[in-house]
């Protein structure tokens, strides 16, 4: 006998901002939001629901960034030299248009930038679009903007790994020397390959998804279920501050 298929659960947009309320999102809020439509479930409305709640809630005096990473990139191959140094991945950067170069991060931020009033960034590989009382600076700034204003980021149904805006705790934190050794490329790399011309990936890549559970037990992270999602909200300033803690007392947990 065939396995009976499973039915999707069902999801509204009033469910979504429901959840959302939930987690505390409130009027004038400025959030960065990393997600995924698929791990909801079904959306009725899809991916234009979701941007509909999340502005719907923050409303116009709040402030929606998302992550809208260029796919204006052809991948190279790595010399066996490069893959002794650690290198990864190698991209060749090519012409950018931020109004017409989809976005490599998923459904949602690439129904959101499209959108009438969305601002996208110049930067031509980790663009972000955002839309709302602040969107200008928020594309401008990027991350470390949504830093300086004090806003949160918002996990739909994905984890810590996509939140890019933990790297900002490097900048807080003296990583010990074996470490920064496989993480920097020596001066020849970089001359060879510059950043306005090249995408590199260089070196292990912190694994930011191990600070979920010390975000939970730090009080710091909320949780709602939304159809089979799990929503995560988090203060960015608490984020970075309790992950740069970690960073200085154990960073071979990250960089392992």
């Amino acid at each position: 006998m065939e396995e009976k298929k499973k039915h999707k659960v069902r999801v509204t947009k009033e469910d979504i901002k429901a959840g959302l309320r939930q987690l505390g999102l409130k009027k004038g809020d400025v959030v960065g939001v990393h997600s995924s439509l698929s791990s909801f479930g079904y959306v009725e409305g899809g991916a234009g629901a979701v941007v509909d709640a999340l502005l719907e809630v923050v409303d116009e005096e709040g402030s929606i960034v998302m992550p809208t990473y260029s796919t204006n990139t052809m991948a190279v191959e790595i010399t066996p030299e490069e893959a002794k140094m650690g290198v990864a991945l190698k991209f060749k950067i090519l012409p950018y248009d931020p109004k017409e170069n989809p976005c490599s991060t998923g459904i949602i931020s690439e129904t959101f930038r499209k959108r009438k009033g969305a601002v996208r960034g110049l930067d031509p590989v980790t663009s972000v679009a955002s839309m709302g009382a602040k969107a200008k600076e928020l594309a401008r700034g990027r991350w470390k903007r949504l830093l300086e204003l004090d806003g949160y980021i918002l996990l739909m149904g994905v984890g810590l790994e996509r939140c890019s805006a933990m790297h900002l705790a490097e900048e807080r934190v003296q990583l010990p020397p074996h470490i920064l050794k496989r993480i920097t490329p020596p001066k020849w790399f970089l001359e060879k390959y510059p950043e306005e011309e090249w995408e590199i990936e260089y070196g292990p890549y912190p694994d930011f998804a191990k600070m979920e559970d010390p975000c939970i037990k730090n009080g710091i992270m909320k949780t709602v279920k939304v159809g089979e999602a799990t929503l995560k909200l988090v203060r960015l300033r608490e984020l970075i501050d309790l992950y740069a803690e970690y960073l200085k007392k154990s960073p071979d947990l990250f960089y392992g």
